[in-house]
């Protein structure tokens, strides 16, 4: 899987009831590789997910996966996951930043 991350995104198990999500920051601290992520529908709906864990795909798929075989009274997989909207800052290459460079934003979904 490709770094930086694409930025659709569909959550297997669900998370706070939502499965689609948006990849709006990333990085790397100290070798730990992080996305964070924001419900697509619920913009208050926002989890730092370990790359590890968003490559894994009995958790996470690139795109946004229509099967509803999801329940959706699921809740947070681990509540550290769940974060406060108020450290929410989009990356320069999210495409959601003013001014926008069409030659920097990341692509919504990988060729894999």
């Amino acid at each position: 899987m490709n770094w930086p991350p694409a930025k659709a995104w569909t959550s297997i198990a669900g998370k706070n009831g939502q499965r689609h999500f948006v990849s709006i920051n990333y990085s790397i601290k100290s070798s730990e590789r992080w996305v964070l992520m924001m419900s697509v529908l619920d913009s208050s709906i926002v989890v730092r997910v370990p790359w590890s864990q968003l490559i894994n795909p009995s958790k996470w798929k690139c795109g946004w996966d229509e099967n509803n075989s999801f329940h959706s009274s699921e809740i947070f997989d681990n509540k550290s996951e769940a974060i406060s909207d108020s450290c929410v800052h989009p990356s320069f290459d999210s495409g959601l930043t003013i001014p926008i460079s069409k030659d920097t934003i990341r692509p919504w979904f990988t060729n894999s």
